[in-house]
């Protein structure tokens, strides 16, 4: 698994042409498409990060491979809010930047199996895993900055527009997981203790 920021482009892009045959409610589907699009791409990629601690037998060390989800019902009302709210262009693109990482930094939202080795105190080695969970830390501006440009290019365009909103917050939202770090807790038990960071790509 891996983010491919093409593959959110082309699922926010069917959102927005949708919306040109929508009469009413346009705000309300935005929300909850964007919220599911935001939701199904973040599960594309792959959490990993570097891990210490202790489990029962001795010291671990080692790595943990995972996933990272996100609320997207709590996602979608945050976002129809903003839409509902009627902001100028930057205020819209910060507060459509900070709807998307509170939704991205909630407590709980990785999962993750920890491999690694168990050294006891007689430098005996052995294979050992289980569980790690944790959640994600990132930079909002990565998608604030880039949403405030595009709607300064979007304004007054006749043709083009849905492309070049999808591209940019597509872009911004892909730039702004992959800066950002994943940080773990292993499971107790079958650890005694560990922590991990990393990040998501």
């Amino acid at each position: 698994m891996a983010l491919v920021s093409a593959l959110l482009q082309a699922d926010f892009l069917t959102t927005f042409l949708a919306m040109n045959t929508i009469v009413e409610g346009g705000d309300e589907y935005q929300a909850k498409k964007m919220a599911q699009d935001i939701k199904k791409f973040i599960l594309t990629g792959q959490t990993t990060t570097t891990d210490t601690g202790a489990a029962p037998a001795g010291s671990y060390s080692g790595k943990s491979v995972g996933t990272m989800t996100i609320d997207n019902s709590q996602l979608e009302e945050d976002l129809l809010n903003t839409f509902n709210a009627k902001y100028n262009d930057d205020d819209l693109a910060d507060h459509m930047a900070t709807d998307i990482d509170n939704a991205c930094k909630d407590a709980d939202t990785v999962k993750a199996t920890s491999s690694g080795t168990v050294t006891t105190p007689a430098g005996v080695s052995s294979n050992f895993s289980g569980p790690a969970i944790g959640k994600f830390a990132g930079t909002k501006t990565l998608i604030s900055t880039p949403l405030k440009t595009c709607f300064k290019s979007m304004t007054g365009m006749l043709v083009g527009g849905n492309e070049l909103y999808a591209q940019v917050l597509a872009t911004a939202i892909d730039a702004y997981l992959k800066a950002g770090k994943i940080t773990v807790n292993l499971s107790v038990p079958p650890f005694a203790s560990g922590s991990g960071s990393g990040g998501i790509a």
